[in-house]
């Protein structure tokens, strides 16, 4: 199941968060509890019983495996070969699933074989439930404080809003809010922040993104006729349409558990409005790169011991980051220019803080911009010859079929009127539609308020109500055809 989807919002939804206040109000928190419980296996389980199976024998196994080293906190040695195992089975489970066939074809083509293997299945959310089982078993190992009970623990890893989309929430953080959300007082502020969340990420998925997403498909299936002009817009396109994809589904997930009176922690914070690439991964998916700072590059040494090692460091953090994004060398590409990136923002940083905060801007947005083409593309070819496009391409005129394909349908009766009683002819209203989205979405992703700071200063009002009800009656209105979050397939 996906929260984009009229079976979510229109049943599974209204029924998860009406029996949770049941339940709620008999004072029942064990029941409630069981019943999240059952409802986030129904949820991940919908498409796909094997991926469920999966998912619970992964649960059981990493419990175990906790259990065993808090019943032996008093021998280092094998609660160290425990997280050893624990660690290294989860590793191989997220190998076997998601790269197995990545690392075949490249053994295949370094040694000119033709025998290439692929998994059985590739489990939703695989990489975020593994992430965060990793961290459950180190901080069991660090300390025994850490460890809950099997029900508890099973509600974590498989928490419906969080399980396939993330962020990669700690067991500390989320654990605390199933006791709170089914013993305090219910917060009704809360629970309208929540619907106001969830109606931003549902508009920010199916109004912005999905509308971007026409711009971008157009553009990656005409390469070799796009021009600069029409390369540089689409570049611009994929950059907003995986914000408000990814931040939209983040919101989505934050609402629903702020309806249900808990919280996740924040992913996004207006990442384009960095003035460096360090700041840009302080902002970009957070609860990541909080990931990786936290159980690989502390334990690489950090910053510990000297600058080349800290930079090396830094190098190795980026490059997996990218393989977590995807089992492909384009996105290995990616993570290494972001290691890169990171490396030289750091080595400039006593000249770079110097120059003017615009200038800092346009550097950084432009190098997120032309990373993000390797991101997109299939393969390094198919980037390559974008970039050849958006440098060499020439300016030309916007074509009238990039129009034709990326005019949103909402705006199609818009444009017959425009038509109608201007001398603009529907090519011109196309290509001014289709500008203005675009020219939209930039100013609202670097000027406008983001989600989070809109829930941490929520206040009730009339105003506030009508515009999220809006949203979210648009955004339903747009659920007509099947459209997958693009961080759904990490």
């Amino acid at each position: 199941m996906i929260f984009n989807s009229f079976s979510f919002i229109l049943i599974f939804l209204p029924i998860v968060v009406t029996v949770h206040y049941l339940l709620k109000r008999l004072h029942r928190p064990l029941v409630s509890k069981c019943f999240l419980l059952l409802a986030s296996f129904f949820f991940y389980g919908y498409h796909n019983k094997r991926a469920l199976a999966l998912l619970i024998l992964s649960i059981l196994i990493n419990y175990g495996v906790s259990l065993l080293m808090i019943r032996n906190e008093t021998r280092p040695g094998l609660k160290k070969l425990l997280l050893f195992f624990g660690v290294s089975g989860n590793l191989g489970v997220l190998i076997y699933c998601k790269y197995l066939g990545f690392f075949s074809e490249l053994a295949a083509s370094l040694f000119h074989s033709d025998f290439v293997m692929s998994s059985l299945i590739l489990p939703l959310g695989i990489s975020y439930y593994t992430f965060s089982q990793i961290a459950y078993l180190a901080d069991c190992h660090k300390d025994s404080s850490a460890f809950c009970s099997l029900l508890d623990y099973m509600l974590f890893v498989s928490f419906f809003p969080k399980v396939t989309i993330g962020p990669i929430a700690f067991s500390s953080e989320m654990i605390p809010w199933f006791d709170r959300s089914v013993t305090e007082e219910t917060d009704y502020d809360r629970i309208g922040a929540g619907l106001m969340a969830f109606a931003f990420g549902l508009a920010k998925k199916m109004m912005m993104a999905d509308t971007l997403a026409r711009y971008v498909d157009w553009g990656y299936l005409n390469i070799d006729m796009l021009g600069t002009t029409h390369a540089f817009l689409i570049m611009i396109a994929f950059t907003m349409q995986i914000y408000f994809d990814f931040s939209g589904c983040c919101d989505m997930a934050r609402g629903v558990c702020l309806m249900l009176g808990m919280d996740l922690p924040r992913n996004f914070d207006s990442p384009y409005r960095a003035l460096s690439i360090n700041e840009f991964w302080k902002r970009w998916h957070i609860t990541l790169t909080r990931f990786f700072r936290t159980y690989v590059y502390f334990p690489l040494g950090g910053n510990r011991k000297g600058k080349i090692r800290t930079y090396v460091n830094y190098f190795i953090v980026f490059l997996l980051s990218g393989l977590w994004h995807g089992a492909s060398l384009n996105f290995l590409l990616w993570g290494m220019m972001h290691g890169i990136g990171i490396i030289i923002s750091k080595l400039i940083s006593p000249v770079s803080s110097k120059w003017p905060k615009a200038l800092r801007f346009v550097l950084t947005f432009m190098f997120v911009n032309l990373a993000w083409v390797y991101f997109r593309a299939d393969d390094i070819p198919t980037a390559h010859r974008f970039f050849g496009q958006l440098f060499t391409g020439g300016i030309v005129p916007v074509e009238a079929l990039f129009v034709v394909a990326s005019t949103p349908p909402e705006f199609k009766t818009l444009q017959w009127l425009i038509s109608a009683f201007t001398p603009l002819d529907i090519y011109y209203t196309g290509s001014i539609i289709v500008i203005g989205v675009l020219a939209f979405s930039v100013f609202a992703s670097i000027c406008m308020k983001n989600t989070d700071e809109r829930i941490e200063s929520f206040t009730p009002s009339r105003r506030l109500a009508i515009v999220s009800a809006l949203l979210l009656v648009l955004g339903i209105l747009s659920l007509t055809a099947f459209s997958k979050f693009i961080y759904v397939n990490f």
